[in-house]
């Protein structure tokens, strides 16, 4: 069973090829503007790097959300478009579910996973996951909340809040640092060796074996209900019923105050 699965939630790319639950390939590709030009390509070059064709894929999986709107859309829009086209399975998860079981198969001595996404406007992407045969299980989440309400919600979900494994580029603002580091994190005392990491972990690499490995806890959808999960509004929603009529008129139309509709 050929299966492809990548990652386009976030700047940092994550594409894997895999053959039976055994990877073939797996390619990180940072990009910096859009996935238009970029996703369909990388593709392409890992299919005939390793001597196959789009016909031969057996399941394609994709991460949805959160993160990125355009990079969200892009990724869904292709893995339905191949789906439907070759007619084969299509897998879809949470971006924060990916992020966990990449950050548990690299931490096998590790139970809990917080994935964490900076989502900006003061808040954060995450989600407390725990190992479940070849995937995991949600504990808590994924949502949108201020860090502090996240580290609240934590603490009450984990038996020990050192027993997990942190990623994500968000994990500075929920875990702090240095001076302002969580004060349940700055009582170890002695110096020790944390699970903790900024980085995107390898999403795609994970979610590309566990379809083979895991099919009962990676249902198919079908392309047509598939839809990307951004957990909040985009500003393009909010700013819809925006009314820039000035509030108050003044001889100088570069000065003005704009309000927005309170229902």
């Amino acid at each position: 069973m050929l299966t492809l699965a990548f990652d386009t939630a976030t700047p940092w790319g994550r594409f894997a090829l895999a053959e039976d639950g055994q990877l073939l390939q797996y390619r990180p590709l940072n990009v910096m503007g859009s996935y238009a030009d970029a996703l369909l390509k990388v593709v392409q070059e890992m299919l005939v790097e390793n001597d196959r064709t789009q016909d031969e894929l057996a399941g394609i999986g994709v991460t949805a959300g959160p993160g990125s709107f355009t990079g969200l859309r892009i990724g869904v829009a292709t893995a339905k478009g191949l789906a439907y086209g070759l007619d084969c399975k299509l897998v879809s998860v949470g971006t924060l579910e990916a992020m966990a079981a990449a950050l548990l198969q690299d931490h096998p001595d590790v139970e809990f996973a917080v994935p964490t996404l900076d989502a900006r406007r003061g808040g954060i992407f995450s989600g407390v996951f725990r190992r479940k045969g070849h995937w995991l299980e949600e504990l808590a989440g994924p949502e949108a909340l201020p860090a502090d309400d996240w580290w609240q919600k934590i603490l009450d979900v984990l038996p020990d809040c050192e027993a997990a494994v942190y990623g994500g580029d968000g994990t500075s603002l929920l875990l702090g640092q240095g001076d302002d580091l969580r004060c349940e994190l700055a009582r170890v005392g002695q110096p020790k060796l944390r699970h903790w990491t900024v980085a995107h972990p390898a999403t795609a690499r994970t979610l590309a074996c566990a379809m083979y490995l895991a099919p009962d806890q990676l249902p198919s959808i079908h392309p047509f209900d598939l839809i990307p999960q951004y957990l909040r509004r985009s500003d393009a929603e909010l700013n819809r019923s925006l009314d820039l009529t000035p509030s108050q008129p003044s001889d100088d139309v570069s000065e003005f105050s704009s309000r927005r509709p309170t229902s």
